[in-house]
């Protein structure tokens, strides 16, 4: 449990950067948010929720990217799936029940907030055309030709059909209409997670939304689910991210239409680099994706996009989180996300300079890091958000202004270069024995002899003993 709680490991910038985002982009008060997030759901609630044994969790670890079966190993799924890859709940049955070791409040929590504190802006902006925007970038980037709106029609239209094709010539169990609900779920959310991304630096998921609709629609469909969900999700982070490149273009002067074509060319570049890249890795490194494999490539999101897979895919939300179901109080965080945006735009009327006029959504959103991100990640990346937008903003301004952002952007640069830098020259050569001493210094494998790096519960079962 050690990993699990400790706070200040000597950790790389990318070990949370990765993960969360850069802190020397993200305002102080949004970490400070994430922080208080983390600190209240994992170091207060979840251990009184484990060490009182709440839905047997002293079984499993206290945090891990598998769910579990009744004698505490790993939950076979291939057991409870017909050979056409549809849940079997006869199987499930006679197998085992499956146990997990709160991502809810922050989805609706993110509409309520985008309503109460941005409804006018949303409307006023959506009236305005650029040539009519007060900012001096808006009336320069008004002489540049726009890109017409067919642009994006054509492109939506052919991507729509390769999409179909895509799950209609594969046995995906993905009707339609399934699609078209994922790409509505993601228009609906572009604005309000935009809003929220724009001033916190944080990008709430829609990963748990999509899965609980997906899950209730179409129940027992694993391949259905992860790409309904991938549709839903990253469709709208897709689009941020375009419309995140724009803005930078937009402050950059860079014409419209050269930016369309930049980015649409990049898209495909990436995407079929992404396949063939991948192809080679698990043809050519031996035990990818496995929690032993020797070079670290243990593909940690990998793995909790398979085991969501099979929460919300194969045995369904019905049978985990319905009415009398042993995980339904959790459904409860939706209600709690919809009302408490509410609570603090109550309180600033009677206290305007409150406090709590920084209270945001992300407050929720670093639960959904979890797994496979853990305090070796949130407390090192809020230490250094508090170090540089806080200190070094209040007393160094003018340093923070030219050097701040550059800094951030020259970090992660550089991790992306050392990675290469570290690959081809001490494990990729001579079988990687160039990089021993370094791969098994103390600060490189001391997690591993944690109670959750080993993957250790409290309570051990004896042999054929089960729980639940």
């Amino acid at each position: 449990m050690r990993v699990y709680l400790v706070p200040l490991p000597p950790v790389p910038i990318g070990n949370f950067d990765r993960y969360i985002g850069s802190p020397l982009a993200t305002p102080w008060w949004a970490a400070a948010n994430v922080l208080m997030g983390f600190v209240i759901f994992y170091w207060i609630a979840t251990p009184i929720l484990y060490f009182t044994n709440t839905w047997d969790s002293l079984y499993m670890p206290i945090q891990s990217r598998l769910v579990y079966d009744n004698l505490a190993q790993p939950y076979n799924v291939t057991r409870v799936l017909t050979n056409q890859i549809i849940f079997d709940e006869a199987a499930y049955d006679a197998y085992s029940p499956l146990f997990m070791s709160l991502a809810f409040a922050t989805i609706t929590a993110t509409l309520t907030h985008t309503f109460l504190y941005f409804r006018k802006q949303i409307m006023m902006q959506a009236r305005r055309s650029l040539a009519e925007q007060p900012d001096i970038h808006a009336r320069l980037m008004s002489l540049y030709p726009q890109v017409p709106d067919w642009w994006y029609l054509i492109l939506f239209v052919v991507m729509f059909a390769l999409g179909v094709i895509s799950f209609e010539l594969w046995p995906t169990h993905l009707p339609v209409w399934a699609f078209v609900v994922a790409l509505l779920i993601a228009f609906t959310y572009v604005i309000p997670c935009g809003m929220i991304q724009a001033i916190t630096n944080q990008q709430v998921g829609l990963n748990v939304i999509t899965e609980l609709i997906v899950g209730y629609a179409l129940p027992g469909r694993p391949i259905a689910m992860m790409m309904f969900k991938t549709w839903g999700y990253i469709t709208m982070t897709q689009a941020l991210t375009f419309a995140s490149d724009f803005k930078l273009g937009h402050y950059m002067k860079i014409p419209p239409r050269k930016m369309f074509w930049c980015q649409a060319v990049a898209a495909m570049v990436a995407a079929t680099t992404q396949l063939g890249v991948q192809s080679w890795m698990f043809s050519n490194i031996p035990d990818m994706c496995s929690v032993t494999q020797k070079d670290g490539f243990t593909c940690p999101y990998t793995q909790v996009f398979g085991t969501a897979s099979i929460i919300w895919g194969v045995v369904g939300p019905a049978l985990q989180f319905s009415s009398g179901r042993r995980y339904q109080s959790l459904l409860y965080f939706f209600v709690i996300g919809a009302i408490a945006p509410a609570i603090p735009l109550l309180l600033m009327k009677k206290w305007p300079n409150n406090f709590l006029r920084y209270v945001n959504p992300v407050f929720f959103n670093g639960t959904s890091l979890i797994p496979p991100a853990t305090a070796l990640n949130f407390v090192p990346w809020a230490l250094v958000s508090y170090i540089f937008q806080n200190v070094i903003r209040r007393h160094n301004f003018p340093w923070w202004a030219k050097y701040n952002y550059v800094l951030s952007a020259a970090l992660d640069s550089g991790l992306a270069v050392s990675a290469l830098v570290i690959f081809f020259t001490l494990q990729h050569p001579m079988s990687g024995t160039i990089g021993v001493s370094l791969q098994q210094w103390w600060g490189n494998t001391v997690f591993r002899h944690s109670a959750e790096g080993r993957g250790i519960p409290v309570r051990q079962l004896a042999t054929g003993q089960t729980f639940g």
